[in-house]
């Protein structure tokens, strides 16, 4: 675990019940502030672990070069239209349709977090009182929005994978940025082998019980108690 000045965190992926782990993050610091980030390699497409590596080592990349000279919301759009941008470079050259999800935030030492999401990698903010996270770019997510199906349902919805964002597959993209607090609460960024089976009770009542390395394997135990077929991947981040 992180002991030195800021934030306090943890990181642990889990291949799960997968051959291969398809999942890459980064948790790290640049310019004083921290810098986490969880991507998702998209299962039935070629290389799905090369685009997740790329576009979390991108991420890395832009905010140790620019971070000190650029707010940080445009630091994250840099990043993701340049991961974006290499990852189709990629797919051009070697004839294949990788693509991921790349959740990922800053923290400043204040606690203001600046995130951006495409796809179904998730970033939450956890306090004793609420629970907040990204909005999923999922076609389920969309049924929910428009209370087709309840949040439940989701859960066990058969099509809950299909993606309607992602790096990697078109040239444009779009990037959904989010301005929180961390206020005293508790970051955790996953991918979906964690938020797609453990319940927001379960993954609240671990992030705020424990210290950042023990919820991170908390966290995946209780993902696989819930049967998780995937990867899953979590960052845990505490004052």
């Amino acid at each position: 675990m992180n002991k030195k000045p800021g934030l306090r965190y943890a990181a642990l992926s889990d291949a799960g019940l997968r051959a291969q782990n398809e999942d890459a993050y980064c948790a790290g610091r640049a310019s004083g502030y921290n810098i986490f980030a969880v991507a998702d390699g998209l299962g039935g497409h070629a290389r799905g672990e090369v685009a997740s590596r790329m576009a979390v080592r991108i991420f890395e990349e832009t905010t140790v070069e620019y971070l000190a000279k650029e707010e940080p919301s445009g630091v994250i759009r840099r990043a993701f239209e340049d991961a974006n941008a290499a990852i189709c470079a990629y797919n051009r050259e070697n004839a294949v349709n990788a693509a991921t999800t790349l959740s990922a935030a800053i923290v400043s030492p204040s606690g203001r977090c600046w995130i951006g999401t495409v796809g179904d990698s998730r970033t939450y903010i956890v306090t004793p009182d609420a629970v907040w996270h990204t909005r999923d770019q999922t076609y389920v997510q969309d049924l929910v929005d428009s209370d087709v199906i309840s949040a439940a349902e989701a859960m066990l919805h058969p099509q809950k994978n299909i993606l309607t964002r992602a790096l990697g597959l078109s040239a444009g993209v779009q990037i959904v940025l989010d301005l929180v607090e961390l206020a005293g609460g508790v970051l955790l960024i996953s991918s979906d082998g964690l938020h797609d089976y453990a319940s927001e009770s379960t993954i609240r009542e671990i992030v705020l019980a424990d210290e950042p390395a023990m919820a991170c394997r908390r966290l995946i135990e209780a993902a696989m108690d819930a049967a998780s077929t995937d990867n899953i991947t979590v960052i845990v981040a505490r004052a």
